[in-house]
């Protein structure tokens, strides 16, 4: 009996600290999502869209323009945002209850979250909700395989250090760039990240619809669409190279599965509509390119990292 209500302590001890983690991953997105939206001038009340749309979710857009109402939704994925309320979710889960409670707190959050306040922008609910639940599922099958695979720890550290690398040079070019520009960068230093790596690699990327200004939008000359593509082709060589370090023969799927899913989360898309008049604008890239592009970089870079380990056996 002593045992039995000691397990049953210990389970109830790590849902606990679960759904303690679930909360402090809310609210880290929250906070970082309110840092970005402020900077950028948005307004605080943005912040619940921006973490919607953090979590795989999307937000309806309404403008009165007298004769017509200009209506339609925003799909990104602002990785700033993501990535925070990943790291502080995941580095909990180190059980099951833990894994339990957390999830518990997390789909709650999710219910919630379209009702909250969200200023011009209206949180869609099923769209958040699905995708949403999508992106939990991401960061619990990738913390769960960390357990199991320790490469694949050192994988998920490499990317998360490119991320923060990224976001560090982003300030950086803020300090000179401005307030928008270091609003662009806490929220979506990752997503041109994303952009830089797999164009390094010859993966093509577009801009879609016409040319309208997106004022909230300053890379600070940091744009990884205007820059050649030599030095994104070094970074992402850098990058492989790692990933064939640590992921050894599993290198080419990884890279492959890595490099596809930059390009279906670094994009973006903005779809409006004036009575009968549309328009779609966006950046993307092509994913079967990109996991083209990973499996042919990460089987050389095995093949390179092979090469050196064998010559510094035989020259040790």
């Amino acid at each position: 009996m002593a045992a039995g209500r000691e397990a049953a302590a210990g389970v109830a001890a790590g849902v606990a600290a679960g759904a303690a983690a679930g909360v402090v991953a809310w609210l880290g997105m929250a906070g970082w999502a309110l840092l970005g939206v402020t900077t950028l001038g948005l307004g605080a009340a943005a912040t619940p869209a921006a973490v919607a749309l953090a979590v795989g979710g999307s937000v309806g857009v309404t403008e009165d323009l007298g004769p017509a109402t200009l209506s339609g939704s925003v799909h990104v994925l602002p990785l700033g945002v993501s990535l925070v309320g990943a790291v502080l979710l995941a580095a909990v889960l180190t059980t099951w209850p833990r894994l339990a409670g957390a999830s518990a707190v997390v789909v709650a959050g999710l219910v919630a979250l379209p009702f909250l306040p969200a200023g011009d922008l209206d949180v869609l609910p099923w769209s958040t909700q699905l995708g949403g639940l999508a992106w939990l599922v991401v960061v619990v099958g990738t913390r769960v395989a960390m357990w199991w695979f320790p490469w694949v720890r050192r994988v998920v550290t490499v990317f998360l250090g490119a991320a923060a690398l990224a976001t560090l040079i982003g300030v950086v070019a803020s300090v000179a760039g401005g307030a928008r520009v270091l609003g662009t960068m806490v929220l979506a230093a990752p997503n041109l990240l994303c952009v830089a790596l797999t164009r390094g690699l010859g993966v093509p990327w577009e801009t879609r619809g016409p040319d309208l200004p997106l004022p909230t939008i300053d890379t600070g000359g940091l744009g990884p669409l205007a820059v050649p593509v030599w030095p994104l082709t070094a970074v992402a060589v850098v990058v492989l190279v790692l990933v064939a370090v640590f992921a050894g023969r599993h290198a080419p799927w990884v890279a492959a599965v890595c490099l596809a899913g930059m390009v279906v989360v670094g994009g973006a898309a903005v779809r409006l509509s004036a009575g009968f008049f549309a328009v779609e604008l966006g950046v993307a890239g092509n994913a079967l390119a990109a996991a083209a592009a990973g499996l042919g970089g990460g089987l050389v870079a095995w093949l390179l990292v092979q090469g050196v380990r064998y010559w510094h056996r035989r020259h040790a």
